[in-house]
This record gives structure tokens, C-alpha cells and sequence, in this order.
């Protein structure tokens, strides 16, 4: 069933709209889901949340891009689902760091994360990292996308630490240089 059939479906307050978006798309958001929450069951309570909030947004959303929009829902209830479950050892985790590291280089006054959803953002973004070298992309979206430390990327890429951390520094710089030739700053 092609995105346009199913968005039909979800403006007719039709339940099969759920049932179509997961047949095309469940299987890459339980795996956005998983990739952040590191195992199956959360991801499959962060997939049921995100059916949920897309259920109460479409309409009066109108995505075009569909896989997108429950990427990004699904990202998001994942990382609260995260955020809940590390309630109680505030400080030690990756998700606010990574956010942090990233806030100086993109404008809001919302939250990074509602920044980074907000589609033209989002677009500008993915142009900025289409014109990165192919190691300096794959380091930066591990690090901001897939969230994953610092020190899980040196190993991954068979990288020193502080090659990846002058990496993503490098690559902010850019981003912040980038987003003001754009007009975001």
C-alpha cells in the first residue's frame, strides 16, 4: 500500500491505517527504537507509544514524508522512554551529552530534539551531511543519530577517542558554520 492510500486511511480515522503503516514501515522503527533503547521489548513498548501519538496527530498532520514523520515519532519516544528508564541515574547517560554537544549549533527555543523534528531543519541538515566526507558522516551520525558513545565509535572504526572527538567537533563547526550560511542562525 503506497504512503498516499495510507495517510487516506489515517485522515478516515481508519484503525487499518495502523496496521498498513506498520506492514511498510513497523520493521525500520522497531529498529530505530531498538538501536537506542538496546533491546526488543523496550522497543516494542517505544513502537506501540509512537502508533499512539501518530493515531492523535494525523489529522491534523499531513507528512510528506511518512516514514519520516514516524522516524522521527518513534526516535522521540524512544528517547523517553530512555530518559524514564535512566531517571534514576541522572547524569550518566549519553542522550543528554550528545544533545548538549549539538544545542550551540542549532537555534530554538524549543527543545533540540522538537528542533531537529521540525521538517525544513531537518531538511538543511541532511543536505549539510550529504556533502560530508563518507567517515566524517558515519561518525557523526553514530554519535547524534544512533547515539552512540564516544568511545563504542573509536572501537567501531578502529578510531582513537580523541580522533572522534575532534571529528564531531570538527563536523559541529561546520554545522554551526553551515545552518548561519542557511539563515537557521
Amino acid at each position: 500500500m503506497q504512503d498516499d492510500e495510507i495517510m487516506q486511511l489515517f485522515r478516515n480515522r481508519d484503525e487499518a491505517a495502523i496496521r498498513e503503516a506498520d506492514k511498510q514501515y513497523g520493521k525500520g522503527c522497531r529498529k530505530i527504537a531498538r538501536e537506542i533503547l538496546g533491546n526488543a521489548e523496550d522497543a516494542e513498548e517505544a513502537v506501540n507509544d509512537m502508533w499512539l501519538r501518530i493515531w492523535n496527530s494525523i489529522p491534523p498532520a499531513e507528512p510528506d514524508n511518512l516514514f519520516a514523520f514516524l522516524s522521527a515519532s518513534v526516535r522521540n519516544c524512544a528517547l523517553n522512554r530512555l530518559e524514564a528508564k535512566r531517571a534514576g541515574k541522572r547524569g550518566g547517560g549519553e542522550i543528554p551529552q550528545a544533545l548538549d554537544e549539538l544545542s550551540y549549533c542549532i537555534p530554538s527555543e524549543e527543545s533540540v530534539e522538537e528542533s531537529i523534528d521540525s521538517k525544513l531543519l531537518t531538511e538543511s541538515v541532511n543536505r549539510f551531511l550529504d556533502g560530508l566526507k563518507f567517515d566524517a558522516r558515519t561518525v557523526f551520525v553514530e554519535r547524534y543519530t544512533k547515539l552512540t558513545p564516544v568511545a563504542e565509535i573509536a572501537e567501531k572504526f578502529q578510531l582513537t577517542e580523541s580522533k572522534v572527538k575532534v571529528t564531531l567537533m570538527r563536523v559541529r563547526k561546520k554545522l554551526k558554520a553551515y545552518l548561519k550560511k542557511e539563515g537557521w542562525l
